[in-house]
This record gives C-alpha cells, sequence and structure tokens, in this order.
C-alpha cells in the first residue's frame, strides 16, 4: 500500500485499511492473553514479537498517538504538537524497539488539595513506540491482574469499583482502611518493577531505557534515578504491575496468621475485600484488629518498591458506627459509602433462603460532599467569569460540565444532591441575568432568559429552545450500573474456553 508510488501521502493515509489492520492486531492480542492465562510464556514471547514487528501495529500506535492523543496541547524534547500526515506516514519506518529513548521534558500542575504534582512528556516517537508496546505488553498482564484491580484497565472504570464496594457491604456493615500510596510514580524503584515486568531482554532494555531517560526542565538536563513518569503511554500499566499482588499479599497474610493460631477460622473467612485503583486502595474487613494486623502488613509490601502509605490521605473508619473520634462512613473515589440505621423492616436471606435476619441498616452511596462543593465552585466561577459572554456561549460551556458530573455520579443516591445543585446553580444563572440588564426589572430578566419548554418551566435557554440547560434534578437516573464480571477482558475470547 504504502510502496505506491504514484500516490501522496496523504492519499496513503486514506486508503488505509483501518478496520482491517484493528482485527488483525486484535486477533493476536486475544491469542495473547489466552497464552498467558494458560501460564503458557513461550508462546506469549512469541506472539508478542509477532505483534510488534506488524505494520499494521505500528499505524495504529501512530494514529493514536496523533489523531487520538487527548494531550496534544503538550509537546515533548521534539516541540511537536502534533503529527501531520506526511510525518506520520515517515515515522512508520522509525518505529523499532531498539533499546534508545530521547531526554523527557517536565511540566508541573497542581491537584485540586495544592498539592503539585509533575509530569514527564516524551517526544511523538516515544510515545509512539510505548504504544506500540504496550499493544503486546496489555493483554499479557490482562490475564494476570487481580479481579479488585480497576484503575488503568481497558474495559474496567471507577464504576465497577463502587460496585465491588457495594457488594461487599450490602450483607454486613466492617471496618475500612482507607488509603492512598504517595508517592506513587515519582518514587517507584526502577529495579523492581524491571523485575516484576518479567519479560524478554529486548523490552525491559527499552523500557529502562524511557525509566532512565534524563529530564529537562528549564534548559537544564538531569538524570533520572527514581522517576516513573505520569503522562508516558505506558506509565498506567507500569504502575498496576509494581503494586500488582497486594489482594493476594492481603489474603497470604491472614491465612498464615490462621495457621499460626492468632487468628480464627471464622475471621479468616469473614467476607473481607481489598478494591484498588490506581494508587488508591481501600480494604473492608468487619473485625478491627484483623484490620489493623494488615494495616501494619501492607507497609512491608511497598517497602521494597520504594513507596509508602500517605498518613495524610489514609485512615480507619467504620460504615456504621462512629470510630476514634470519626464520622461512620467514607469517601472513595468520589463516593461517599455510609450505613443508615433503620427499622426492623430491612432484612436479609439466608442460605437457605426461609429465614430471614434483620439488618438494622442499609447502605447508601453519595457524590462525596468535597467534590459537589468544588463542582459547585467551578460552576460559580464560570457563570461569574462568563457574564460578559453570550447567553448560547454559557449554555454550551456549562452543559460540557454539568453533563459529564452528572454521568459520573447518575447511579449512585443522587437525588437530594442533584436538587441541591440544582438550587445552586439557578441562584447563580439569576444573578447572571440581572448583572446583565441592571437597567431593567425583574419580570423582564426572566422573561428573557427563563422559559417554558415541554411543560418545564424556569428553563435557562435561549428564546428558539435550541440551546438550553436541562437541571441536574431531571437528570435521576434510576437504573442501575452493571459490573464487568469477574474474569472478562477486552481481549477475552470465549473460544477455547
Amino acid at each position: 500500500m504504502c510502496k505506491t508510488l504514484n500516490l501522496t501521502k496523504e492519499e496513503q493515509w486514506r486508503r488505509i485499511p483501518w478496520n482491517k489492520f484493528d482485527k488483525q492486531v486484535r486477533k493476536i492480542q486475544k491469542r495473547i492473553y489466552d497464552a498467558s492465562f494458560r501460564n503458557d510464556f513461550k508462546t506469549v514471547r512469541t506472539l508478542q514479537k509477532v505483534l510488534i514487528g506488524l505494520t499494521s501495529a505500528k499505524f495504529i500506535a501512530i494514529k493514536q498517538i496523533s489523531q487520538d492523543n487527548r494531550e496534544g496541547n503538550t509537546t515533548g524534547m521534539d516541540g511537536i504538537v502534533y503529527l501531520t500526515i506526511a510525518q506520520c506516514i515517515d515515522l512508520v519506518e522509525e518505529l523499532e524497539i531498539d533499546g534508545k529513548s530521547d531526554a523527557i521534558r517536565r511540566v508541573y500542575s497542581c491537584r485540586p488539595n495544592s498539592r503539585q504534582r509533575f509530569f514527564g512528556i516524551p517526544t511523538m516517537k516515544d510515545r509512539a513506540i510505548q504504544f506500540l508496546l504496550l499493544m503486546a505488553l496489555e493483554p499479557e498482564w490482562e490475564a494476570r491482574f487481580e479481579p479488585n484491580n480497576y484503575g488503568f484497565r481497558p474495559g474496567l472504570s471507577c464504576q465497577d469499583a463502587r460496585v465491588a464496594i457495594c457488594q461487599s457491604l450490602e450483607q454486613k456493615a466492617k471496618y475500612v482502611f482507607n488509603a492512598s500510596i504517595e508517592p506513587c510514580f515519582p518514587a517507584i524503584s526502577h529495579k523492581p518493577l524491571l523485575d516484576r515486568l518479567n519479560t524478554i531482554p529486548r523490552f525491559r532494555r527499552q523500557i529502562r531505557a524511557w525509566l532512565k531517560a534524563g529530564i529537562k526542565f528549564e534548559e537544564i538536563t538531569e538524570p533520572n534515578l527514581t522517576d516513573t513518569f505520569q503522562a508516558a503511554p505506558i506509565s498506567p500499566l507500569l504502575i498496576n504491575i509494581a503494586v500488582h499482588g497486594l489482594e493476594k499479599y492481603v489474603t497470604r497474610q491472614l491465612v498464615t496468621w490462621s495457621k499460626r493460631g492468632e487468628l480464627s477460622e471464622e475471621m479468616v473467612m469473614s467476607n473481607g475485600i481489598t478494591v484498588r485503583y490506581a494508587n488508591n486502595f481501600v480494604i473492608l474487613y468487619p473485625y478491627f484488629e484483623v484490620l489493623e494486623k494488615v494495616v501494619m502488613e501492607i507497609d512491608r509490601f511497598l517497602i521494597p518498591l520504594g513507596l509508602n502509605i500517605s498518613k495524610q490521605d489514609s485512615s480507619i473508619k467504620h460504615t456504621l458506627l462512629n470510630h476514634n473520634g470519626q464520622n461512620a462512613g467514607f469517601s472513595f473515589l468520589g463516593f461517599y459509602f455510609l450505613h443508615k440505621k433503620c427499622g426492623i423492616g430491612k432484612t436479609s436471606l439466608v442460605a437457605n433462603k426461609v429465614e430471614r435476619n434483620p439488618f438494622g441498616y442499609y447502605l447508601i452511596q453519595t457524590p462525596d460532599k468535597e467534590n459537589v462543593k468544588r463542582h459547585i465552585e467551578n460552576i460559580r466561577d464560570i457563570v461569574k467569569n462568563m457574564e460578559k459572554s453570550p447567553q448560547k456561549e454559557l449554555i454550551a460551556k456549562l452543559n460540557l460540565i454539568i453533563n459529564d458530573w452528572t454521568q459520573y455520579y447518575a447511579y449512585t443516591d443522587n437525588k437530594a444532591t442533584f436538587k441541591y445543585c440544582d438550587e445552586r446553580m439557578f441562584g447563580r444563572l439569576l444573578r447572571y441575568a440581572y448583572n446583565r440588564h441592571k437597567q431593567k426589572g425583574k419580570k423582564w430578566v426572566i422573561k428573557k432568559y427563563f422559559h417554558t419548554f415541554q411543560d418545564r418551566k424556569w428553563i435557562f435557554s435561549t428564546p428558539d429552545h435550541k440551546n438550553r440547560i436541562d437541571f441536574y434534578f431531571k437528570r435521576i437516573n434510576q437504573n442501575r450500573y452493571v459490573k464487568v464480571r469477574e474474569g472478562m477482558s477486552l481481549y477475552y475470547d470465549k473460544i477455547g474456553y
């Protein structure tokens, strides 16, 4: 295709059969997943070598980091913001796993809690090679990752982690160890990470070259000793590999304590669970003394990796009762989980499905108050900064933010929260309208900016109703999110199982 000399590079790019390329790559990835699931690592390595040599895989990698790159405004040391079609065609011939890497540009950013973090931005060529290698390594590890690891994995999301926690808390109130690994990306030791990767020497040399690539900031290049850069395409997979085994480690410790006689069999067999999303995780367990021992053991798991638990972001709470002066309930991934007391009407079926045991409490899951507060402040700042902008532009800006936020919390107990957001936003929009026409009366302003649409009053919209804001309260979703079944993956192929 690309050897046709009478076609321009733009015509060659338009004629690329992307669907055929996707099917070809996905077929090999499924075979890698299947071989890894069967612990046939010889076949895994062979298929990985085949995949990185495919022209179709190289084209997909380049397309991903050029056209589908969401961080298009960030540049590496090459200063390239995006690739032209001619550059994409030329880059295909240069993609090679050669164990070399260019220096990485450091960019600083601030979190909502005012703590500073940095990103490492590789060059476009390095991004493409990383994505090519990611396509080969990801199926292997997807077959090996623990079932309650949900961060940075294809086909899984925060909603799956939320449902896993809810399923664990449905039957019993528990103690919760809510923790964060800080700093995570900047502190991972390179040698333990490469040892855990356990791949062929060619891949190991390439990843080591990226980890050891120089860091350039303000025209000064420094050697990299410990950092694992957060903005690189392969970084999410590396952090998952580094912390892989945490859930099994906790289970193994419980069994060991039981054999030693330190814990009773009832304590060990209790319905505990470890749920991890990237560097954040929670451990749910019914017994406080057991959870305390587990917390002490986690440090031993993390220290060889150069990691430790953030004391600022870690705590032990109870989902129903106040514990050590802390209120009941905990926050994880922007969701707040809490058991509330109720009458004896709430019951649970036991194994024989005849006898019913009264709970005395029930589980609620709501948007976290801090996230709600930040969201309201964000809406307020946008409306305030756009007081001189046309109504149409303000509606378009707000709808983007509101749609994303309400979609994230659509499956929670959000009725009261959405109603509160409605009240706060309605007041802010009224102020926006009044400030734009200070010489007009309130009735005139309301008639200009708020209209009736489909029997709904007080809709902030243009007179033709083509641009309008549907308030939060109308977006309440009574359905429930269906969690991805354990063992399922994008690379799973039922043939052979």
